[in-house]
């Protein structure tokens, strides 16, 4: 079975890991899936996060790279208020 090289980021840090995977489209699924759970884990913590996985095969070729971006806005940030003002 092939090895390929995971490496994920996320607000928590960063990890690399080398995983057997029977295909590229099976590593990329699991790419895919790890990137919902980083955010299912680390959210709601702030109102920015921003995580990313690449998967390089043996070779070191990227195969596939992915990454989402949260940003959330309270009410008054929609209406155009500023909270910091008294």
């Amino acid at each position: 079975m092939p090895k390929f090289r995971v490496t994920s980021n996320d607000p928590q840090g960063s990890s690399r890991q080398s995983i057997d995977y029977p295909s590229e489209q099976a590593a990329s699924d699991d790419a895919q899936r790890s990137l919902a759970d980083m955010a299912k884990d680390a959210l709601p913590d702030g109102k920015r996060a921003h995580f990313k996985v690449r998967v390089e095969d043996q070779a070191g070729e990227e195969v596939y790279c992915g990454s989402l971006d949260f940003q959330g806005h309270g009410r008054e940030k929609r209406e155009g208020r500023d909270t910091t003002e008294s």
